[in-house]
Formats: C-alpha cells, structure tokens, sequence
C-alpha cells in the first residue's frame, strides 16, 4: 500500500502534516525529495514568527569558559 504524506522536520525528526493511520510501531519505507519552497512571511508577525523558528533550530550548548578564550590560551604554542 502507498500512502503519500506531505511532512516537516522538528528537532531532526520528520513529522506527519497530516494523521497516519497506520499501526504505531509499523515499518515503513520513506522516500524523500527537496523540500517544498517555503512562501515568504507577509506581515510583520509572520516575520517575527519565522524568526524565532529560526533561532530555535541554533546549535545550544557550546559553553566555552571565559579563561580558554583569553589570547594566550587561543593557540597552541608547541609546535
């Protein structure tokens, strides 16, 4: 059986636009194609909108201690 489903990617997950009416743990073959062009945003709201989708999707984490970026702990000096 085909089933032909339009979806989105959350958190490096494709999720359904749309109800899948098929058993939980069913397995599935997926075949994906280039994503479908977005239309730009026509209000301001929209805007802030798909600015925020944005900059949730930014890499978190990556906590550098103020001490490793000083200048003389930037470069490795034993080469």
């Amino acid at each position: 059986m085909v089933t032909r489903v339009q979806g989105h990617v959350k958190d490096s997950l494709i999720v359904p636009d749309e109800p899948v009416n098929w058993p939980e743990d069913a397995l599935v073959e997926i075949e994906l194609r280039e994503p479908l062009p977005l239309p730009p945003p026509k209000t301001k709201k929209d805007r802030l909108a798909a600015l925020e989708r944005f900059l949730e999707r930014r890499v978190k984490g990556g906590n550098i201690p103020d001490e490793a970026l000083r200048r003389e702990n930037l470069y490795d000096d034993r080469t």
